[in-house]
């Protein structure tokens, strides 16, 4: 996919994102222009700060983007070189759980959203219920 292609799918997404976080939105498109085969294992993306330049967003956001993707192993970052794909586009049942995972969080948010209190209340209470998860004792 050419950089231009890419920075207006990125931007359209942002667009449309509404109150999600620039990172979770970049983490989510660029994840499925891998799965629909736009973006190729192998592709070279644009550095952090040109695409911030690009999409008028911090260039944390996107470095926060990229260190997630290459925490899934999506991508990979190459001192020098920059980042590239690095996955095979997944399977369907890995596509289809993906986006079950991303309706639900959607979900979360609109739920949340509904109820008086925005993503970053949001993150906070799932950061807590894990605290207390990982609390108690496992037998």
């Amino acid at each position: 996919m050419d950089t231009r292609h890419l920075i207006d799918r990125l931007a359209a997404r942002l667009r449309e994102a509404g109150s999600q976080p620039v990172a979770h939105a970049v983490v989510e498109e660029l994840w499925l222009a891998v799965v629909d085969g736009s973006l190729d294992s192998g592709e070279r993306l644009p550095t952090p700060r040109e695409l911030a330049i690009e999409l008028g967003v911090s260039p944390r956001s996107i470095e926060r983007a990229y260190e997630e993707l290459a925490r899934r192993g999506v991508v990979v970052s190459r001192a020098g070189a920059g980042t590239f794909v690095s996955l095979a586009p997944p399977s369907d049942e890995d596509r289809t759980r993906h986006e079950q995972f991303a309706a639900l969080c959607r979900e979360a948010v609109e739920r949340a959203d509904a109820l008086g209190f925005d993503v970053d209340d949001l993150i906070d209470a799932l950061a807590e219920y894990r605290t207390a998860e990982r609390a108690k004792p496992h037998p």
